[in-house]
């Protein structure tokens, strides 16, 4: 990593309340180790984005809003645990359905088909997240864009790397 790069997370780091900071530190030491660039966002807020070198993807935005946040990209996964899917469903209902559209088929994981919103032009490359609601209405959301995980702490820690490493493996298969 760059002076830049180093300083860049050190900022972030330093922005954050003192009990928040060993898990940032840890996500974002594992995204270097992985081989992501933190890069600062032209945005109001202090937010930085994850991308690899080799595969050109975004797989992860942490910074601060009104309040620290991590959100990733987890579509790839073949299995996550209830709090990623409690946050996709927020992000779908929070959204009131921006970049998702229904789903008319069966989906088996996350992965089975493509995005129906975006197809073949999606950065996520056309693939996206299904969800089903209670009702049983079906979903696809694009999954070009990370989705924010809530209130991570260092229990959390080990099972997040586990859904970044299988997400990042993702990306390296279709670089």
């Amino acid at each position: 990593m760059t002076p830049k790069q180093t300083a860049l997370i050190a900022e972030l780091i330093s922005l954050l309340p003192e009990r928040e900071r060993p898990v940032y530190q840890a996500i974002t030491g594992y995204l270097v180790e992985l081989g992501y660039i933190p890069r600062k966002q032209k945005v109001s807020d202090f937010i930085l984005s994850f991308k690899h070198n080799a595969n050109g993807k975004v797989i992860a935005k942490i910074g601060i809003r009104k309040q620290a946040f991590i959100s990733i990209r987890f579509f790839a996964c073949k299995s996550v645990s209830q709090k990623y899917m409690d946050a996709l469903h927020h992000e779908l209902v929070s959204r009131n359905g921006q970049y998702s559209s229904p789903l008319n088929v069966n989906p088996i994981n996350m992965i089975t088909n493509r995005c129906n919103y975006c197809g073949d032009i999606c950065s996520g490359g056309g693939l996206g997240y299904y969800y089903k609601f209670a009702d049983g209405q079906k979903v696809a959301r694009c999954g070009a864009y990370p989705i924010i995980i809530p209130d991570i702490t260092e229990a959390d820690i080990d099972e997040m790397k586990k859904v970044i490493l299988e997400q990042h493996d993702y990306f390296l298969s279709i670089a």
